[in-house]
């Protein structure tokens, strides 16, 4: 008897470690989670406020986006983030809840014959089967909306409109950027010019390799590929001036590789083009070829060009296709800017 006794003290001691091991566990656990929370609460807050700045900080387009197309992206953006907090939230609300009351001296009370509840499993699987169905659905619907060769979004607002679509071809070298108005015969280098309240139409090609399209304010990122045609629609409602970007790496110029983005109104883009016309620096494919050389952009420089070559980005397109245009892009550019192999490819 003595001994059973004691063997019960035992197993009754081990029972309170292990349930004393279990309290300190999730209590732990409570406070690392409450911990997280509280350093994420005042960068969410931040973040939350950021637009409340003036629409020149970077991230206030969020809350004030340009153009259907960026309207629609962060419309949807809030549509999946809702449904995903559907779930994230009941789910951290009832994972903090378990762990506060069924802590040791808590006021839960544990029932082994416990194994199954239909209103657990209806929830466990039928809310996440609804928020799926959602999404999908609105992923149909968005991926129409932002569609880059034909966004629904953008021709609905075009419908109304009695200007016929701006074509813009774009082509992109080692390291610098080329913007052609092929119906207005001009073109301008490291800077992009458009009207407000007019569909614009993006034909994009590489002459060298891979890089991406990206406004971030406006539109999204778009693949822009060697040998290839990628095609990007958008429309515009608002004036100002956005940073675009290359977002591929492609190389010792890379970071260099961006421009501006003037969004005019339609008087000052004819302005613009009339000026852009009485140039006198033509752009022929020749006269591409030497612009195409690999070349860093650190200066910023900006050109513009009359009366250019006709159909020079079907030209570029297919030489390129046919390996009939590439440069040899220097593979070791020193990291010193005043290096005599650095200046030597920068403008």
């Amino acid at each position: 008897m003595a001994c059973l006794a004691l063997k019960k003290g035992v197993y009754s001691q081990a029972v309170m470690n292990d349930r004393n091991v279990a309290s300190m566990t999730l209590s732990r656990t409570l406070h690392n989670i409450l911990s997280v929370l509280a350093r994420l609460t005042p960068l969410a807050l931040v973040f939350l406020l950021a637009g409340c700045t003036g629409s020149n900080h970077k991230w206030s387009w969020i809350l004030n986006p340009n153009g259907p197309i960026a309207t629609q992206s962060v419309r949807f953006l809030a549509i999946d983030i809702g449904l995903l907090l559907i779930i994230i939230v009941p789910t951290t609300a009832l994972t903090l809840w378990a762990i506060y009351r069924y802590r040791n001296r808590g006021g839960g009370t544990y029932d082994p014959s416990f194994n199954h509840s239909i209103l657990i499993e209806v929830f466990a699987w039928g809310v996440p089967i609804i928020v799926v169905g959602a999404l999908s659905y609105y992923s149909v619907l968005g991926a129409k909306a932002v569609d880059p060769a034909h966004p629904a979004s953008v021709k609905k607002q075009a419908a109304a409109s009695s200007d016929a679509p701006l074509d813009v071809d774009v082509i992109t070298t080692d390291w610098q950027w080329l913007f052609i108005y092929p119906k207005q015969n001009v073109a301008i280098s490291n800077k992009l010019v458009l009207p407000v309240n007019r569909t614009i139409k993006l034909n994009m090609t590489s002459a060298s390799i891979t890089n991406d399209f990206y406004i971030q304010q406006l539109v999204g990122q778009e693949y822009i590929m060697p040998g290839m045609e990628t095609h990007r629609e958008f429309l515009l409602k608002r004036p100002g001036v956005y940073d675009g970007y290359s977002m591929e790496l492609s190389g010792p110029g890379f970071s260099w590789m961006h421009y501006k983005a003037h969004i005019v109104s339609k008087a000052h883009f004819k302005q613009w083009v009339a000026s852009a016309q009485s140039g006198h620096k033509q752009l022929n494919y020749e006269q591409f070829k030497q612009f195409a050389k690999p070349t860093i952009n650190t200066g910023n420089v900006s050109q513009t060009f009359s009366n250019v070559g006709p159909k020079l980005f079907l030209k570029v397109v297919h030489h390129v296709r046919n390996g009939k245009l590439k440069h040899n892009r220097p593979m070791r550019l020193s990291d010193d800017m005043n290096s005599q192999i650095f200046q030597h490819h920068t403008n």
